[in-house]
């Protein structure tokens, strides 16, 4: 980053349940601001059940977790104070120091095969990251993606942009 000007480096998915949303906020505000605006944040619940086991985490909580940590991370990055308290984290009177050099922060939900990512990144007018888009059922869930984001972002008042949307295999 700090040896081009347009280059967008993008964090790949940090697997939400796996942090307290705070702290994940806070970390890419700061490498917004390391390289001027130019930081992408992609998130998602976790693909990998064995990651969620070692970690504690019952997996058929990894989506639920996801949409809560991304409600509060959207929330802090529009410069809100935020006080939750859930069974893996607590929030009071929290919110960022800072707010994203220039403007927002991009912000970009992973789905691979279910429409779970689609939906949250509908609802929080996120981009889309569609994964696994070089397997079959990938490339045959990309249209589902598509249909779905824009129905969930129609319902929340947004509006989605094909810009917003990546393809990665």
């Amino acid at each position: 980053a700090e040896r081009t000007r347009h280059i967008r480096p993008g964090s790949g998915v940090n697997s939400l349940p796996y942090h307290n949303p705070f702290m994940l906020a806070d970390r890419f505000v700061l490498l917004s601001h390391l390289t001027r605006g130019r930081a992408m944040l992609g998130c998602g619940p976790g693909q990998l059940t064995s990651d969620a086991h070692m970690l504690g985490i019952p997996s058929d909580e990894q989506r639920t977790r996801m949409d809560v940590a991304l409600d509060v991370i959207m929330a802090l990055l529009r410069g809100e104070t935020v006080t939750r308290q859930t069974e893996w984290f607590n929030l009071q009177d929290a919110r960022l120091q800072l707010a994203p050099y220039g403007g927002p922060l991009e912000v970009a939900v992973a789905a691979s095969i279910s429409p779970t990512g689609a939906k949250a990144a509908g609802k929080h007018g996120a981009g889309l990251l569609s994964i696994a888009a070089t397997s079959k059922m990938g490339f045959d869930a990309i249209g589902t993606h598509w249909q779905t984001w824009n129905e969930v972002a129609a319902e929340h008042g947004q509006t989605v942009d094909r810009d917003s949307w990546r393809l990665v295999g």
